[in-house]
């Protein structure tokens, strides 16, 4: 054995916890959507508003934020670009591969919501396909959080920067490139996550959690109260800022806090590869759907729960496939085949 292998760093159990229901909440939030764009359950139609409103408030920005939290500045120029290639390696092997696969299945399947071309694959390095899009998005946001780090700004003008940037992009004054908008959108939600590992009192002072609480309901009645769509909120806009950035120290205190148990520990293995199951969820979440339909169930409620248990279960699947198959692990893990590492 070579005992000059470097360890992995020791996991933090509470961050795994909370990537692993973040990650069961996508997984459920997408089967609710892909239900509801169907148009076939309009008795439900309220239940799925609901559901998809509150879900897409918490899920990414929380996921954005946990990203945030496990970042480490770089310490020079070197650093940086060594890093960034890492990153660029590590989600865009995954980007590239997950691209092609979710197009092709898209061609395989009739009842789809948006068929994508050919062509769009063409294109994937300025406009993503689909859910992949967080991937996208979060190697620009490392990119710029580390090119601003190296200019030693402080963390309270970074985030003074990444709020203007943020308010810039839903005030929707000017028209920016997809990938400055999306950067700008989510940046500020990756930063408040090293804020929180910077500053751990402010995560645990109740005030701060009391509080932000508060902006949370209140921000979401005003929401629905709005009309309209206003439950498609993957994205931020004007209306659902305020609860999308509220519910990252609501939800981080959560998990923090949430005692261990046989429950909460299954969920912390699968939180350890979140990004496998994100990346297999949606297919296995549209497949589901697809055959479920075609074999004449159309009860919403057996719907829901039995295309969740097969996207989550052919998710873990995958993941057990991985620990098997040297070759299919390249795909989601391809620091592990590089001298990267």
């Amino acid at each position: 054995m070579n005992n000059r292998v470097a360890k992995p760093k020791q996991r933090i159990a509470w961050l795994d916890f909370a990537k692993g229901v973040t990650i069961f909440l996508v997984v459920f939030v997408h089967v609710i959507e892909g239900l509801d764009k169907t148009g076939q359950f309009p008795a439900y139609q309220v239940f799925s508003e609901m559901m998809m409103g509150l879900l897409f408030t918490v899920v990414m920005p929380v996921f954005f934020a946990l990203s945030g939290f496990v970042y480490s500045p770089p310490k020079n120029m070197k650093h940086y670009f060594a890093s960034l290639l890492k990153k660029l390696v590590s989600l865009g092997v995954p980007y590239v591969v997950f691209s092609i696969i979710y197009v092709a299945m898209q061609h395989v399947a009739a009842d789809v919501h948006h068929l994508n071309s050919w062509q769009d694959l063409t294109h994937i390095y300025a406009m993503p396909i689909g859910y992949l899009w967080y991937l996208y998005v979060l190697f620009f946001v490392f990119a710029f959080v580390g090119m601003l780090s190296l200019l030693r700004l402080s963390m309270f003008s970074q985030m003074c920067i990444y709020l203007a940037g943020l308010v810039l992009v839903i005030s929707q004054t000017i028209v920016l490139p997809y990938v400055i908008s999306s950067l700008l959108m989510w940046t500020s939600s990756f930063y408040l996550g090293y804020i929180f590992k910077q500053q751990p009192q402010w995560l645990n002072h109740r005030v701060v959690y009391y509080v932000s609480g508060l902006v949370l309901v209140a921000s979401l009645i005003w929401q629905m109260q709005q009309g309209g769509q206003w439950f498609e909120t993957d994205m931020m806009n004007i209306t659902d800022v305020f609860s999308k950035l509220a519910s990252i120290p609501v939800f981080l205190y959560l998990y923090q806090k949430t005692p261990q148990g046989k429950l909460t520990n299954n969920l912390t293995t699968c939180g350890r590869y979140s990004l496998i199951i994100y990346l297999v969820h949606a297919p296995m979440t549209s497949i589901g759907r697809v055959l479920l339909l075609k074999v004449g169930l159309h009860q919403y409620m057996a719907l829901v729960i039995l295309i969740l248990i097969f996207a989550w279960a052919t998710s873990l699947l995958v993941v057990y496939m991985t620990k098997k198959i040297p070759m299919l692990s390249l795909i989601f893990n391809p620091l592990g085949y590089s001298r990267l590492r």
